[in-house]
């Protein structure tokens, strides 16, 4: 059987048609959240992330028990991070982390007071299965200062003393995306677990006196602070 010039014609338009199509539905197809990078609020497609939120950590040790009526220490924490797409579901984010908080309470009818404030270097491996959603482990060494007080009535000035030390967290959690991909901003809701070192601190607090009146009151001391522990971590972020 012959195929005229015109059926000829009309099959091989028939063919191209079809196989645009296809290439067109292939290309269609969402690619995994981290790969995108037309911006749609994943991590490594937004590479700037800035958070803030509440840590809660529990320090277990009788040299915390005279700043808390129980083992809880809760500080406000905040991180900016810059992530790079590693994958087709892959992003490593580095940058830094601030947290801050205090604890008060009574000893033997004195006042007390913890603070404890965290400068540290955030380490961090993103994976995100879906568009909307983000599972991370984060490593975060750092640098712990903190105040301890006690005013006592007795005494005419009040305790204190200072420390700074080295300190170390690991964690791991997920993030899920509150607001709609195409918004040139992604909102999101993170939150982690994970465990938070740091030496144990010998607390030996004297009065905040001039350098004359020093020698005319001895320093107090208490038992050691072991500021280390389990935490949870919940925070807000923004991607941009």
């Amino acid at each position: 059987m012959t195929i005229s010039n015109g059926a000829r014609a009309a099959l091989l338009a028939l063919a191209l048609v079809t196989n645009r199509g296809g290439v067109a539905h292939a290309a269609d197809e969402p690619a995994p959240a981290i790969a995108q990078g037309s911006g749609d609020g994943a991590p490594g497609s937004r590479p700037w992330q800035v958070a803030a939120g509440v840590r809660a950590a529990l320090f277990r040790g009788r040299g915390y028990d005279p700043f808390s009526t129980n083992d809880a220490f809760t500080q406000f924490s905040a991180t900016a991070t810059w992530a790079v797409a590693t994958g087709r579901a892959l992003a490593t984010a580095v940058g830094v982390g601030w947290e801050s908080g205090s604890a008060d309470a009574q000893a033997r009818g004195a006042d007390t007071n913890l603070s404890l404030t965290r400068l540290a270097l955030v380490l961090e491996e993103r994976f995100a299965p879906r568009p909307w959603a983000f599972a991370f482990a984060r490593v975060s060494p750092g640098w712990l200062r903190g105040t301890a007080s006690l005013d006592d009535p007795a005494v005419a000035a009040p305790l204190r003393t200072t420390f700074s030390t080295f300190s170390f967290d690991a964690s791991a959690g997920a993030a899920a995306r509150l607001n709609p991909r195409a918004s040139r901003v992604g909102f999101w809701l993170v939150g982690d677990a994970g465990y938070g070192w740091a030496p144990d601190q010998h607390l030996a607090l004297a009065p905040a006196l001039s350098a004359a009146d020093h020698d005319k009151a001895g320093a107090t001391t208490l038992a050691d602070l072991a500021p280390r522990g389990v935490f949870l971590r919940f925070a807000v972020a923004l991607a941009f």
